[in-house]
């Protein structure tokens, strides 16, 4: 099990969302979190930095990073402007 942490910037990300698009993001975290290696089930991100993973949810975009047993969420947008 993962711990979940949120930069200022996700969490900002986050409650920019619509509620329905909100709870969808959340139980994707939630998955992410309960699994035993979350990098198996996400892509890297060529443009942010070397460890920065990415989890699609619909069409917005989860960019996070594992340290140790925490995965911290640096952004959530839609697919369109996380990649800039």
């Amino acid at each position: 099990m993962f711990d979940v942490k949120f930069t200022p910037r996700g969490k900002k990300d986050l409650e920019k969302l619509p509620k329905d698009i909100q709870k969808r993001v959340i139980n994707k975290i939630k998955f992410l979190s309960s699994v035993a290696n979350p990098l198996t089930f996400s892509k890297p991100l060529v443009n942010l930095p070397p460890a920065t993973q990415r989890f699609r949810v619909g069409n917005y975009r989860i960019a996070f990073y594992v340290s140790g047993k925490v995965i911290h969420i640096d952004r959530i947008k839609h697919r369109r402007e996380v990649y800039k």
